[in-house]
């Protein structure tokens, strides 16, 4: 049997970050929301052992992609002595550019192979493996936009707002997201507040609220500082997303795409649009058969 699906990207409109939990990680509340940038996972019985196949985009096939981690994660749950499955991943999303490519790669896995393996695993049950493998993983079993809280594990789907048309620019160079979350703690010498705020787009009539990672973003890279400039003067407005290195414009110039080409031809440059939770539902919903 083989089943495949797409798995989208996604960008923070706004992502507030807090204090650091006991467990390690930070508290944060964020607006997330899918776009139509995507990957696309097939997954086939029958193999007898795990492997994974990787095309497009370069990535490691080994034990540090999550999508092994997933399908290894899953079968454990499931009391499968081995994860006996064949997954082939073509990349599109870049890699290191705080788009959770890898986090929609790896909820895509859990979900296929909940069918191929027809798990009885609860929607809960699934989520809490979800988020068991990384913050942004359980957004990506939902879609569409939602709140986002905890250190990103618990999601509020809310009401899609009117889908946005977008540029997304991602310079030649991944960055990690532990440095951001290392220097944003340097930058607030080790006093963090004790309440995240409200976000601040619920309020304030844009589309785009404050990024608090956008400080150490721009402190990983001198170039990051350049981009973000030339996306300034060629739209209404920009965002950095997640832990960077993707720079979101939302309201561009209709010549903002060749002016931001020829200024870093270096980076890549991506149209693309937010994915209301029907649609990201149509393009996630598996396909295939025996």
């Amino acid at each position: 049997m083989k089943l495949r699906a797409e798995a989208p990207a996604k960008i923070n409109r706004e992502l507030r970050v807090g204090p650091v939990r006991s467990d390690g990680f930070h508290e944060v509340r964020s607006r997330i929301v899918a776009i139509d940038l995507a990957d696309s996972i097939e997954v086939e019985t029958g193999a007898g052992s795990l492997t994974l196949s990787c095309a497009g985009l370069p990535v490691p096939c080994d034990d540090s992609n999550l999508v092994v981690r997933a399908a290894k994660a899953l079968a454990a749950r499931l009391g499968r002595r081995v994860a006996d499955v064949a997954i082939r991943l073509e990349k599109k999303i870049p890699v290191g550019a705080g788009l959770g490519g890898g986090s929609s790669d790896a909820a895509r896995t859990l979900a296929l192979l909940s069918l191929l393996w027809k798990s009885r695993l609860g929607p809960e049950e699934v989520s809490d493996l979800a988020a068991s493998l990384g913050s942004d993983v359980p957004f990506f079993l939902v879609g569409g936009e939602a709140e986002v809280s905890g250190r990103g594990e618990r999601v509020n789907p809310l009401p899609d707002s009117p889908v946005a048309e977008l540029l997304v620019i991602v310079p030649p160079f991944p960055i990690s997201t532990a440095d951001v979350y290392a220097r944003h703690r340097r930058r607030a010498g080790g006093v963090d507040t004790n309440e995240i705020p409200p976000l601040e787009i619920d309020s304030s009539g844009k589309y785009f609220g404050p990024n608090d990672l956008a400080l150490a973003v721009l402190e990983t890279h001198a170039e990051m500082s350049v981009l973000l400039e030339s996306a300034r003067s060629v739209a209404a407005e920009c965002t950095i997303t997640g832990s960077g290195s993707a720079i979101v414009l939302r309201g561009a110039l209709p010549d903002a795409e060749d002016r931001l080409s020829s200024r870093h031809p270096e980076a890549r440059i991506f149209r693309c649009r937010t994915l209301p939770r029907d649609e990201y539902r149509l393009r996630t919903e598996s396909s295939g058969g025996s």
